[in-house]
């Protein structure tokens, strides 16, 4: 199948011989307009496009007409003799109401229809045929082949075809039957994909915009897989910003849409099937704002949490490690496709030195002025805020007794926090020597030999207590709160408690005050901000 597709540079482009297409771009950039102007600018094909907006509402009982009559309603939204007008102008203005981009589809009545209808014309022909002996008579009809999808997803129910209706009942057979419009919203968005690409003509082009809508993950790709090896005759176009069902279509046109300019012409990009390889890339392609990258998982990670208050403009996405922040962070600012993209990573501080902050700094990759975020949560105008907002009296006393706590708890720890230091330093050491410019074998065996002589653990772990003792001595809180890199700070301080909380509670009532957007969560921003930014 050719499919034209908007002009590049005034030149005529095409997209040929592929499965699918996938466009991706992000929110606004006229990806659901661009697959109109594909429809409209393809008059030779039979396009059969499914909307994002739809009702799923399925009739209770519908009536069979005259089959060409209820094909047309479904297709086109009316019939009509001039085929070709129907095609575009009838289409146009009565399944999509003159407003294609944003009307509601609502076919569920005409697409039932068209169905019954089909299913009792071929029972009719099944009849006529089976009188005559034609054992080897194929007549499968159209609900039948959905029903085989559709328990082919739904595994645990079964569809029941009936006159002028379906019904629905357990596979256990401990349920009593239900008429199919009592569908769950999921299954009745199954059975209304399914019966939309099985109703459509030979060799269509099916466009689908947002094919997860209504969908859980865990089904999503199995119902698409079935679906289209059902109709092989047929080429998809998925509209979608699910980013993993996108990477599961096979031999497919990704078509990267920038913005659009007008409604007749896009800036978008086609990329190559081994860009599509990295999910990562994907989600970066498809949003409109910054990418923030930092460290954490998408389901728990503080980090995600808090900075996504703090810098809305970002897309912040957890990469678990700092290692991955920074290799991610320093690798997609050197693809020439991302040079106008903007960004950039947060990593905790974890006894970095200055200079490694400040060349991390060159590559985008910002730290925080604390030792790791939860000490964040322990910087002195938060608890201020927070006692204020809790009223609770002699803030002075509990900033007091939290800032004795911190030195107390640098005491007791001071052994092993000195010791992740030395590590930390002594690796430093080892790593510039290992990388060090070397033109022969014999000059690396020589480099190395000289790690024992430079790598002195000793002396950089008294550095370390030294350091840290005095940090002791001058009770310098937020100088504890630099050095300190242990999640159990903050419980140690009791802070929390005497809020009456538990350490995660206390960091999601802060997280919960960013979200006021009031007067508190705008000094609460700045307040953060101070200690943590991104250059903006």
């Amino acid at each position: 199948m050719k499919i034209i597709i908007p002009n590049i540079n005034d030149k005529v482009h095409y997209i040929e011989d592929k499965q699918s297409i996938v466009l991706l771009g992000a929110n606004g950039a006229g990806k659901t307009r661009m697959s109109v102007w594909i429809d409209e600018n393809n008059p030779e094909l039979n396009i059969h496009r499914i909307s994002a907006q739809k009702s799923l509402n399925m009739p209770e009982y519908v009536r069979p007409t005259e089959l060409r009559r209820a094909e047309d309603n479904f297709l086109y939204g009316t019939t009509y003799n001039d085929r070709d007008w129907l095609k575009s102008a009838g289409k146009k203005y009565n399944r999509w109401g003159d407003e294609p981009e944003i009307h509601m589809l609502n076919d569920f009545q005409p697409l039932m229809e068209f169905l019954m209808t089909e299913n009792f014309e071929k029972s009719i022909e099944y009849r006529e045929n089976h009188k005559d002996g034609n054992q080897e008579f194929d007549n499968e009809t159209k609900l039948e082949k959905i029903k085989k999808i559709w328990e082919k997803v739904i595994t645990h129910r079964k569809l029941i075809v009936c006159a002028g209706k379906i019904e629905v009942e357990s596979k256990e057979g401990n349920t009593e039957k239900y008429n199919g419009n009592m569908m769950s919203d999921g299954e009745r968005a199954i059975f209304h994909y399914i019966a939309e690409v099985v109703s459509a003509k030979d060799k269509s082009l099916i466009i689908i915009d947002e094919p997860e809508n209504h969908l859980h993950n865990s089904i999503l790709e199995r119902l698409w897989n079935e679906i289209e090896a059902e109709r092989q005759d047929c080429v998809y176009l998925y509209i979608t910003h699910n980013l993993d069902f996108a990477r599961t279509r096979n031999n497919t046109q990704i078509v990267w849409i920038k913005n659009m300019i007008d409604k007749q012409k896009w800036d978008y990009e086609l990329l190559d099937s081994n860009d599509f390889s990295d999910d990562l890339l994907l989600e970066i392609l498809g949003n409109r704002h910054g990418v923030l990258f930092v460290e954490g998982t998408p389901d728990k990670s503080i980090d995600r949490k808090l900075y996504s208050r703090l810098f809305p403009k970002y897309n912040i996405i957890p990469l678990e490690g700092c290692a991955t922040v920074i290799q991610s962070t320093k690798a997609y600012n050197k693809l020439p496709m991302l040079h106008y993209k903007t960004i950039k990573g947060i990593v905790d501080r974890d006894r970095r030195t200055e200079g490694e902050i400040n060349s991390l700094l060159q590559d985008k990759i910002y730290v925080p002025s604390v030792a790791e975020i939860e000490n964040l949560f322990l910087i002195p105008q938060v608890i201020e805020l927070v006692a204020r907002k809790q009223s609770v009296e002699n803030v002075d006393v509990l900033l007091e007794q939290t800032k004795e706590k911190t030195i107390e708890f640098l005491k007791l720890h001071l052994e092993e926090q000195a010791l992740l230091f030395t590590k930390k330093r002594c690796q430093n050491t080892i790593n510039k020597v290992c990388n060090q410019s070397t033109q022969t074998i014999d000059d690396y065996k020589t480099s190395l030999d000289e790690i024992a002589d430079k790598v002195k653990p000793q002396e950089e772990y008294s550095k370390a207590c030294e350091e840290l003792q005095k940090i002791i001595d001058d009770k310098d809180y937020l100088a504890a709160l630099q050095a300190i890199n242990n999640k159990g700070l903050l419980p140690f301080t009791n802070l929390p408690n005497a809020f009456g909380w538990k350490k995660q509670y206390y960091i999601d009532y802060v997280i919960r005050l960013l979200e006021t957007k009031d007067s508190t969560s705008e000094e609460l921003c700045n307040i953060f901000r101070n200690y943590v930014s991104v250059g903006d």
